[in-house]
């Protein structure tokens, strides 16, 4: 078995270019190494590392060959990392804030907002009951489009009225 290159709590720096395979992965960050998949589940395989990604969380399959050490050891920029992630997602859930930034959550709406957005109709899980990352594309899609003129103008109240409409229209529905 080689040696394995990198270790729990290294500080790497993810490529920018990950290749065609993984286009979808996130790329030109910084991360924390959690692990690899030796460390995680043996077996040997100390070529494919799981790690925090400074901007999105957790993630596996990164390999040894798409990462730069920066610094050794430094374990401790998880929790500063959570930190600012709660922060942003607790500031950009928050629904004053998402209508004084309509324009710029329709440019690229963060998560959290999303979320906020479509619990005001009663939708809790964008996810959908399997998790499917399809449903969830679909259910935020769904939501900022109706949300969309509420947020141009801005207007809290009329998107709550609106979303108040149509939790009392599918009470009604129930009830036939």
């Amino acid at each position: 078995m080689k040696n394995q290159k990198f270790k729990k709590g290294d500080l790497v720096r993810v490529a920018k270019d990950l290749g065609s395979s993984m286009s979808h992965f996130t790329s030109d960050c910084d991360a924390i190494v959690i692990g690899s998949y030796n460390d995680q589940y043996g077996g040997g395989d100390t070529d494919s590392y799981t790690l925090h990604l400074k901007v999105g969380g957790r993630c596996s399959w990164y390999y040894e060959s798409q990462l730069t050490l920066i610094e050794a050891n430094r374990l401790d920029l998880l929790d500063q990392w959570k930190t600012e992630r709660k922060e942003e997602e607790d500031l950009k859930s928050f629904l004053d804030w998402i209508f004084e930034n309509g324009e710029s959550v329709l440019k690229g709406a963060h998560g959290a907002s999303v979320t906020s957005l479509a619990k005001c109709f009663g939708l809790n899980n964008l996810w959908g009951n399997n998790g499917e990352g399809i449903t969830y594309y679909s259910n935020a899609i769904t939501t900022l489009a109706m949300a969309e003129p509420f947020l141009k103008s801005g207007d809290k109240n009329g998107w709550l009225g609106y979303c108040e409409s149509l939790l009392s229209n599918d009470q009604g529905e129930a009830r036939r």
